[in-house]
């Protein structure tokens, strides 16, 4: 095996980011769905012939090393071949987020030698199923949520398989627009292959394979480095998700995480065992969820990779929610990742020795069948990412009306890495469907010294006949906890016909919209941090200006009274001394 300096080092790393950026945006451009075009709910990945992810970019870090280990496994290398390319979607096979979520995978052969493999894989607007957007809430097996695709050959050295197709096409809503998207990830895949191709004859196979075990090293000794000097040695939390369709109380998650000098161990043997609805996670996306937090309470600096994996090891029982077996259904884990995330942010901060984060505001998805559109006699799936909120933490107020686990900003790329929402303009060109109010909800934000987050509300009216699919799992019954004496967020909702003498609250996950029929989705707010009477008076009266306090929430919650003249809004310091003297504790909301 050659050696490489740091500076070749750092060149290829450099070259392979580039080229996963330059594959994103080519998907995003060749798109056919607004989920993939507008919303960007896709990722992709580069890894070693041995199946490690050297590099970052990936938001699907851990399962494109695990395809490809399992591709390895059931096909022998010498019937890989240039041109092939494999597609999949089996949770529980290749640790996809869930169903609607296809991989494609694709070997890099140079000089008759595999080098690696490039793959993507991206959400699908629908992969068929009981209901449209495929994602069921009441499913109690993952046969509910849609076509199930084990890894298998979908082009044979650069030919598609014609019978793959027909299966996918005669299985899923919109044909065209899933074959379309999945064309799309399949161009863009062999993109990569042949820029890998490239780089392997301008810099040697060798090196790169050099490189690809160098850079995880790198990573792993970076994130050793910081943990050892942690005070703390064992750390638990744990949080509450709503009772799910067919499960009459909530779920637990829980971990408890032993630091042993650098290295950690995260032990989630105490959360609850599967059950027969679809908040159950993939072990995967767990091993994500787990190295992502270490990196931002560590050093968000250290290039996220295998190595970062390396650094930690994962206790989780088969048979729990957060490590399940077939057929166990998985579709809602994009909605309860956020919650997982809170858990083990505020595990690591007990060991850092610093203070927890109240817990984000549930988000959730819908997914409209329209009965008409731009094609009379065709329908169309209209499948939108609800946003909500964080929560405060002992520095900062929760962020409002954001996807509540993915809305980092790159400067790299200068662009947001993931899950943007759709734009008002392109929903309302290609589906019948107008959008009335985009807006905050005063007063959902928890309060606190530093306030949680304030939920968005986005409000729909329907040109056409619909099916409304929606899914949601946290924080729609049990609110969003604020920590330090901070209160609860409020509640998210859904609501048929808002603020009308036919006002209904959606139940459960389905309903049938008539034309003229309006619908809200209320996020659900972020908790607070901090006792709310300690928040500098100022601070509520701007959040009155901006919207996110009502003057009437201002003085219950915070003890704060504000004034309105020449039509601004002022604080009224002398009621607002008399008020705070007068209140002893804030009632719970």
């Amino acid at each position: 095996m050659v050696t490489v300096d740091p500076i070749t080092t750092e060149i290829v790393r450099s070259k392979f980011e580039a080229l996963l950026r330059e594959m994103r945006f080519l998907l995003v451009r060749s798109a056919f769905s607004t989920l993939m075009r507008e919303s960007r709910d896709c990722s992709f990945g580069i890894c070693s012939a041995l199946g490690e992810m050297p590099f970052q970019e990936a938001t699907h870090l851990h399962i494109y090393g695990r395809a490809a280990r399992r591709l390895m496994a059931k096909v022998p290398p010498n019937e890989l071949h240039d041109g092939d390319v494999y597609i999949g979607n089996d949770p529980h096979e290749i640790g996809v987020a869930h169903t609607p979520d296809i991989l494609v995978l694709s070997p890099v052969i140079y000089r008759g030698t595999l080098v690696g493999f490039c793959g993507s894989a991206a959400h699908k607007v629908d992969i068929g199923g009981v209901v449209p957007g495929s994602v069921y809430n009441g499913a109690s097996e993952i046969f509910q949520e849609g076509l199930v695709l084990p890894l298998m050959k979908f082009y044979d050295r650069g030919r598609v398989v014609p019978q793959v197709e027909d299966v996918i096409r005669i299985n899923v809503r919109n044909p065209d627009l899933v074959l379309g998207d999945l064309g799309a990830q399949v161009g863009v895949t062999l993109v990569g292959v042949q820029r890998v191709r490239a780089l392997a004859e301008r810099y040697g196979a060798e090196t790169l394979q050099a490189v690809f075990q160098e850079l995880p090293s790198l990573s792993e000794r970076r994130i050793r480095r910081v943990v050892e000097q942690w005070p703390g040695e064992v750390a638990e939390a744990e949080t509450l998700l709503d009772p799910p369709p067919n499960h009459d109380r909530p779920v637990k998650f829980h971990v408890r995480i032993t630091r042993d000098g650098g290295h950690l161990t995260f032990d989630f043997s105490g959360s609850d065992a599967q059950i027969r609805s679809p908040i159950n996670m993939p072990i995967t996306i767990v091993l994500h969820i787990c190295c992502l937090c270490l990196l931002g309470m560590t050093d968000p600096s250290i290039p996220e990779n295998a190595g970062v994996a390396r650094a930690i090891s994962l206790v989780a029982r088969e048979g729990t929610v957060l490590n399940p077996v077939s057929p166990a259904p998985v579709g809602n884990t994009t909605v309860v990742f956020a919650a997982l995330i809170d858990v083990v942010l505020n595990a690591l901060a007990a060991l850092k020795g610093e203070t927890a984060v109240a817990e984000r505001g549930g988000h959730g998805t819908t997914a409209l069948l329209w009965y008409g559109g731009l094609v009379p006699g065709r329908t169309y799936v209209q499948y939108e990412v609800q946003t909500a909120a964080t929560g405060a933490c002992a520095r900062a107020d929760g962020v409002a009306a954001v996807n509540p686990h993915v809305y980092a900003y790159s400067r790299r790329s200068m662009d947001t890495r993931y899950l943007l929402e759709t734009p008002v303009e392109i929903l309302e060109a290609q589906y019948p469907v107008r959008i009335r109010r985009y807006e905050l909800i005063p007063d959902s934000g928890g309060p606190g010294k530093f306030r949680g987050g304030v939920a968005p509300r986005r409000f729909y009216e329907a040109l056409a006949p619909a099916l409304l699919n929606v899914r949601h799992a946290k924080s729609f019954e049990i609110p969003a906890q604020g920590t330090a004496g901070g209160k609860p967020g409020s509640k998210g909702r859904v609501v048929v016909n808002l603020g009308t003498s036919s006002e209904t609250e959606v139940p459960s996950w389905s309903y049938e919209l008539r034309p003229g029929d309006t619908l809200a989705f209320e996020g659900g707010g972020g908790g607070g941090f901090g006792d709310p009477k300690e928040r500098d008076p100022q601070l509520v009266a701007q959040d009155v200006v901006e919207g996110c306090v009502s003057p009437e929430g201002a003085r219950r919650d915070y003890g704060v009274a504000v004034q309105f003249q020449d039509g601004k809004v002022t604080l009224d310091a002398e009621a607002t001394s008399r008020l705070r003297a007068r209140i002893g504790s804030l009632p719970r909301r």
